[in-house]
């Protein structure tokens, strides 16, 4: 007889930091609702420092027995019963010290049968909320549209990379760098930007320096926008992530917004969590629809223990590479948050929404770049602007920018070259209104421009048999002409080429071939 393979242990997602009153338990109590849906059950730890809001919507009427602190209560030892199946409630009221760990939540978990912990941590950088959101899974924070919340959440950035790089010199034995660092915190007056947090510590501790910048890019917070009302509100969490990308590491990503809605006040006075009160309503479908995109995001991670039709579904996450060195200066493509192959519309819809970011009321800026800082990025705008919309600018530039640049690097080639210029026999076939576009012409023109067939790929969502196929112009291995013409004028775009140009003559050559 088998023995069962072990359980594994309840993963964590921690919401905490920010400004008080964002809508944190909101967040918390659309996650849980919505897993326990899936068929998990879900234990619901309302951690906040000051008040236990999670027990008025959830319906959980108090005990008047005390328990020990953070032990599910006497009565059932699995946490309070809530109107939720599959939700249970383990309250901790203000004063009961700070919540527990990892381990010690997947051992309460265990105790509850709970396969996932969601926990609230309330507002605040207090180091216990600090420790918690490095300790979780998954950590989240939450923000509404005003300037105050917005800098609190770049501040939980701020006190987060330097309380982990404190843990990492820690655990290291680097006592002289921890104290360097705790210098640099104090003579800032907090924790600075990251960015000019990791730079001075790198160049004092050269040794380090790896650790350093690898902390930097490793970290991971996920941002939720509550009572979102116009549609600025909508793109500002894009936005922040965008400003933050450089200063504060690429560490903040975006699950989405909810929108303010009157559902979640007649269901907060129902004493009944909305996703279960008004289903269909707005802010339920928002959350809805931020609990699947975090279950995506963590690639099954988070259901692992769960037969579960998401679990099975989410893909594997990407692996985060750690960066070894400082970051480089943005190309003019980061600057406008575009890819190589951008056509000149794209450009121009990529830069107003960049000076819309940087404009003087932009909320997204507040409590990251002061006003010299906002004044060269803006210059960098219209720079990347210029350049790129000027074909006799943008040619040199792109055969200036290193291959190996780190937004490139899935999509070109490796080159070896001592320095930035292309390497010799890789000129670019001259073009004419009369040119006949073959296969191994735009093959030459991708070779020429260090382009590799996966970015072509990638960004025409063209199969890579396909590709090779019109490069090798092996027309039988190439669908009817509708379809073909299709592929051809989508790559033409990808190059910049005269796309009626290309499809007229490459589909002549696939006639005239299809029909010997």
């Amino acid at each position: 007889m088998t023995e069962a393979p072990p359980t594994p242990p309840a993963r964590i997602i921690a919401i905490g930091g920010g400004k008080g009153g964002v809508g944190r338990s909101l967040v918390a109590s659309g996650l849980a609702v919505f897993i326990a849906s899936i068929g998990k059950k879900v234990l619901l730890v309302d951690a906040h420092p000051e008040r236990s809001p999670l027990a008025s919507i959830f319906g959980v009427t108090r005990p008047s027995t005390t328990s020990p602190p953070w032990l599910p209560h006497p009565s059932g030892e699995r946490g309070h019963e809530t109107v939720v199946a599959n939700v249970r409630l383990l309250e901790g009221a203000a004063g009961r010290g700070p919540p527990p760990g990892r381990r010690r939540l997947r051992e309460i978990a265990a105790r509850c049968g709970a396969d996932l912990c969601v926990v609230d941590l309330g507002p605040g950088v207090h180091g216990r909320t600090l420790d918690a959101l490095l300790d979780a899974d998954a950590a989240l924070t939450v923000a509404a549209p005003e300037p105050e919340a917005v800098e609190e959440v770049y501040r939980v950035l701020r006190h987060l990379f330097a309380r982990r790089l404190a843990q990492r010199f820690r655990s290291m034995g680097h006592t002289a760098a921890l104290r360097r660092l705790r210098a640099l915190v104090r003579d800032s007056g907090g924790p600075p930007l990251p960015v000019d947090l990791a730079e001075p510590l790198a160049r004092a501790e050269p040794d380090l320096a790896r650790v350093i910048w690898g902390e930097f890019s490793m970290g991971r917070l996920r941002l939720v926008m509550n009572q979102s009302r116009a549609r600025s509100d909508l793109d500002l969490g894009e936005n922040m992530v965008r400003v933050a990308h450089r200063p504060l590491g690429p560490v903040l990503e975006y699950l989405g917004a909810v929108e303010f809605d009157d559902a979640v006040l007649l269901a907060a006075r129902r004493r009944r969590p909305v996703l279960l009160d008004a289903p269909a309503a707005k802010a339920s479908r928002n959350l809805e629809r931020i609990a699947r995109r975090l279950l995506s995001v963590e690639g099954g991670r988070l259901l692992a223990n769960a037969a579960s039709p998401l679990a099975a579904m989410a893909p594997a996450p990407p692996p985060v590479q750690p960066l070894s060195t400082a970051p480089a200066a943005p190309t003019h493509y980061e600057v406008l948050a575009l890819d190589r192959g951008a056509s000149d519309e794209e450009i121009r819809r990529a830069y107003r929404k960049t000076r819309e970011i940087y404009a003087a009321e932009g909320i997204a800026l507040t409590g990251v770049h002061t006003e010299e800082e906002v004044a060269r990025m803006i210059a960098r705008v219209e720079e990347a602007r210029d350049v790129l919309l000027d074909p006799s600018r943008r040619r040199p530039y792109d055969l200036s920018i290193s291959p190996m640049d780190p937004l490139l690097r899935p999509f070109l080639a490796p080159l070896d070259a001592a320095d930035d210029a292309p390497l010799p026999g890789l000129t670019e076939p001259e073009v004419t209104p009369d040119t006949e576009f073959s296969g191994a012409l735009l093959k030459a023109i991708r070779e020429a421009r260090g382009i590799e067939l996966r970015g072509v790929a990638a960004r025409t969502k063209i199969s890579l048999p396909h590709l090779r196929a019109i490069e090798d112009e092996d027309f039988r291995a190439l669908p009817p002409a509708v379809y073909t013409r299709g592929f051809v004028v989508e790559v033409a775009k990808y190059l910049r080429l005269d796309v009626e140009q290309v499809a007229r003559t490459f589909l002549r050559r696939y006639r005239k071939a299809t029909e010997t």
